[in-house]
């Protein structure tokens, strides 16, 4: 499903005219766009410049946040775990794919990286202890341990990512990209296999430092923990039907994580007296206390983006230009320098005529919004599919199409239809098959976590 990858070339820059500009705090080291230099660049942006006085006063503030790109030269040192299903599953073209991207995994490796390997299946075995890959003879030692991994037996994804864990510790190391990568095409079924489980054995590792990337292969996976264990550990998550696409997932990822720019990242959102923050849309983990919130990420990495939408009501009755939201970026630089904290707030106007607060709708959040509310959708539609409630999860589709259709005029362009499209085709896929088919299910799921985390 084609989300909204498109919109960003259609609609790069463009914002409408009489809408006001995101407001710079006094001291603030980085303004929109100002090309600074900085590690993290910060952007805070209301949805639109005028808030309709009659209505909700709702205004929904963008803040984010954007990496600087790392040259491979000066990418940083790894610490990395593979962890591998090698339950009876996975027999075939798995297997052999599996130790082809844990090749290609070590050969993205620097000489002085830390690598180890841990194969499971009712048990776990520890294959490769924590060791520097070394030069070529050394490389090719490793690749003959890696070429040993045979299938059979159960799936014991808990143990297999408490034992990665347990190798990573051994050189666990602030200045390092401390990592573990999960492949697995099977459910758990040994040891705790909840999805809580695995979600708490996740926050437990971030809180540590670490973060666990999880591959889903193929159609028999438990989506669910694999996203959450991700997520939890604030790491990545892959979705992969075809066996072939492995190696180049490795690959991916570890070129993605090796660029560290930022560390201890900590966004704080304030509101003013008479302003309510009343969620971050689509992270009901983000606590708001009403007038202010605190987002802290582990690390970010060279290229990274991330966008979080903040949702504030304007309870008093002024009419008067406000800054409704204010908000500071902090951060420790790979170097180990904590660089002056970025500051800026967002500044709205009223208005009594509702077309002039439509017009003033800021298209590019405008985007990120509607990306946010169908991501919601899907995810509640994919809750009631699983109650055994089709009919219900097909009228939230069917309602947020119809939510979508409904926005202002500056919002409605081509990729907002082709969203609708799908969703009223997922509606109606619904209605007649009465359940969400395994593979429509996962990339349902996969594609509402790319959307999240802004990762297509």
């Amino acid at each position: 499903m084609k989300t909204f990858s498109i919109i960003v070339l259609l609609l790069a820059g463009a914002l409408v005219g009489g809408a006001q500009e995101a407001q710079v705090a006094p001291g603030s080291s980085c303004a929109p766009g100002s090309g600074s230099g900085a590690d993290l660049t910060l952007r805070v942006t209301p949805e639109r410049g005028l808030v309709y006085s009659a209505g909700s006063r709702e205004v929904v503030v963008e803040i984010d946040v954007e990496a600087g790109r790392v040259e491979a030269a000066h990418r940083g040192p790894m610490n990395l775990a593979l962890v591998l299903d090698r339950s009876g599953s996975m027999q075939g073209p798995k297997i052999e794919k599996a130790r082809q991207a844990a090749c290609v995994a070590l050969d993205q490796l620097a000489d002085d990286d830390y690598l180890s390997l841990v194969v499971f299946d009712h048990r776990t075995e520890l294959l490769i202890p924590p060791v520097r890959v070394g030069g070529a003879e050394h490389r090719e030692a490793l690749k003959s341990r890696i070429d040993r991994i045979r299938p059979g037996g159960s799936t014991a994804i808990y143990a297999g990512v408490s034992l990665g864990a347990e190798q990573v510790r051994a050189h666990l190391d602030k200045e390092f990209v401390n990592r573990i990568i999960l492949m697995s095409d099977g459910i758990a079924n040994v040891g705790p296999s909840r999805t809580s489980d695995l979600a708490a054995l996740g926050r437990d590792l971030r809180r540590e430092g670490l973060g666990v990337t999880t591959i889903g292969l193929g159609d028999d996976y438990n989506e669910d923990l694999m996203t959450a264990l991700a997520e939890a550990s604030d790491a990545n998550y892959y979705y992969v039907r075809d066996a072939e696409k492995l190696p180049g997932i490795f690959s991916e990822e570890l070129g993605a994580v090796r660029s560290v720019v930022a560390r201890e990242i900590r966004i704080r959102i304030r509101t003013p007296e008479g302003v309510r923050l009343k969620e971050i849309i689509g992270r009901p983990e983000i606590e708001c206390g009403g007038d202010s919130a605190e987002i802290a990420l582990p690390e970010f990495f060279g290229g990274e983006r991330r966008r979080f939408l903040a949702r504030c009501v304007v309870e008093n009755g002024v009419d008067a230009p406000i800054d409704v939201a204010s908000v500071e970026l902090g951060y420790e630089a790979s170097g180990g320098a904590r660089p002056e904290p970025q500051r800026q707030r967002a500044r709205v106007g009223f208005t009594g005529a509702k077309d002039k607060s439509d017009e003033s709708v800021r298209f590019e959040v405008a985007r990120d919004v509607s990306i946010a509310q169908n991501c919601l959708a899907k995810e509640l539609a994919v809750k009631l599919a699983d109650e055994g409630r089709p009919a219900e999860a097909a009228k939230v589709l069917r309602g947020q199409a119809t939510a979508n259709a409904a926005a202002p005029a500056p919002a409605q362009i081509p990729a907002l239809d082709v969203e609708n499209r799908e969703l009223n085709r997922s509606a109606d896929a619904l209605e007649k098959d009465k359940s969400l088919e395994g593979a429509t299910r996962k990339r349902m799921q996969y594609e509402n976590w790319q959307d999240k985390y802004q990762k297509r």
